[in-house]
C-alpha cells in the first residue's frame, strides 16, 4: 500500500504546522535499532518565520522547533544534521514527515531540536480496514509493560482492547502507551500505541480503548497486516 502525499506546497505546509501549533498536536519519534525501540512525544513549540532577503519565501525562511512533551524512560540523543521521521495522528489518520535537525536545545524533559519546515506531509493508507476478531482467539495476544490485556479486535494499524476502568486517568486520547507487545500466532513485534478513543464498557469495571500502533521495524508493518489479511480470509472461508 502506497502512502501519498498530503500536504505539499510552501503556504499549504506553513498554514497546517500553525494550526498543529495551535491544535496542540502530539508528535511521535522512534529512537534506536528495529530491535529495541522507543519512543518519546513532543509537542511544537513555535513555528518561526524570518523571511529572508530574497523576493521570494521559501521553506528555509520558517523554523519548527519541537520539545519533549513528557519525561521519557530513556536517553534520546539527538544531534545536528540527524535525519528524523516524525509522526502524528490527525482527522482520522497517520500523517508524517522527514526533518533534518538544525540545532539542538535543552528542556526540563530532555532534548528538543529546531528544523526547516517540511517539503511535504505524507498520509499513510488505512490499515484498519480489515478488522479480525480477537476475543475468542488464543493465537492473538498483547500486553502493555508485560501485563497481558483482552483484545475486541486487531487490524494492520492497530486494535481495539480492555482496559480496567482504574486506568481511566492514566490513558488519555493523544498520548502514547509504551512498551507495547503484540503476537499473531508466531508473529511478535514490539510497538508503541497512540489512544485514538476510548468509551465505557457494558461493563463498568473496563474500557474501551482505540489503539493506534506506532511501529519500529521496517517491514512489521506489513508483516502484520499480511498475517491479518490472512487470519481474515481463513475465518470467513470456514463461515
Amino acid at each position: 500500500m502506497k502512502d501519498q502525499v498530503k500536504i505539499s506546497g510552501f503556504k499549504d505546509s506553513y498554514q497546517f504546522f500553525m494550526m498543529a501549533k495551535a491544535r496542540k498536536s502530539a508528535f511521535y519519534i522512534s529512537f534506536g535499532d528495529a530491535a529495541d525501540q522507543t519512543l518519546a512525544d513532543y509537542r511544537l513549540q513555535e513555528v518561526i518565520f524570518k523571511p529572508s532577503k530574497m523576493d521570494t519565501t521559501g521553506f528555509s525562511d520558517v523554523t519548527l522547533v519541537l520539545e519533549p512533551l513528557s519525561p521519557p524512560d530513556f536517553l534520546a540523543l539527538i544531534e545536528v544534521e540527524d535525519n528524523l521521521r516524525v509522526e502524528f495522528f490527525y482527522e482520522g489518520w497517520v500523517h508524517y514527515f522527514d526533518v533534518k535537525v538544525s540545532s539542538v536545545k535543552s528542556y526540563d524533559y530532555g532534548l528538543g531540536f529546531s528544523a526547516t519546515l517540511p517539503l511535504s506531509v505524507s498520509v499513510k493508507q488505512r490499515r484498519e480496514m480489515l478488522l479480525l476478531p480477537a476475543a475468542n482467539d488464543a493465537d492473538i495476544k498483547m500486553s502493555i509493560n508485560g501485563q497481558s490485556i483482552d483484545i475486541v479486535d486487531i487490524s494492520g494499524g492497530g486494535a481495539s482492547v480492555l482496559l480496567p476502568h482504574a486506568n481511566l486517568y492514566d490513558v488519555e486520547v493523544g498520548k502514547a502507551i509504551k512498551q507495547v507487545a503484540v503476537e499473531l500466532g508466531r508473529f511478535q513485534i514490539k510497538v508503541s500505541a497512540e489512544v485514538r478513543n476510548m468509551r465505557p464498557h457494558a461493563d463498568s469495571l473496563k474500557l474501551v480503548v482505540g489503539l493506534r500502533f506506532i511501529f519500529f521495524g521496517k517491514y512489521d508493518e506489513d508483516q502484520l497486516l499480511h498475517l491479518v489479511k490472512q487470519k481474515l480470509a481463513s475465518l470467513l472461508s470456514r463461515q
